[in-house]
């Protein structure tokens, strides 16, 4: 059940490509929001999003994840 919350939260990412809008949208803390996808990217091995002053965005392995 954890990783399908986790999903949610990459979901929205991945929607709003900031971490501080999803975290409103999701109401979390940004601090607590990239903890939990540091966390995921670590127990999976492969960054999962581009990170860019403008914001992030999935990589290769985020849109593979997304489509999961």
């Amino acid at each position: 059940m954890r990783h399908l919350l986790v999903l949610k939260y990459i979901e929205q990412i991945a929607k709003s490509g900031s971490l501080r809008s999803a975290a409103e949208q999701l109401n979390i803390t940004p601090s607590a929001l990239n903890r939990r996808i540091q966390g995921i990217e670590q127990e999976l091995g492969v960054e999962i999003f581009e990170r860019h002053p403008s914001g992030l965005r999935p990589n290769i392995a985020g849109e593979i994840l997304l489509k999961y």
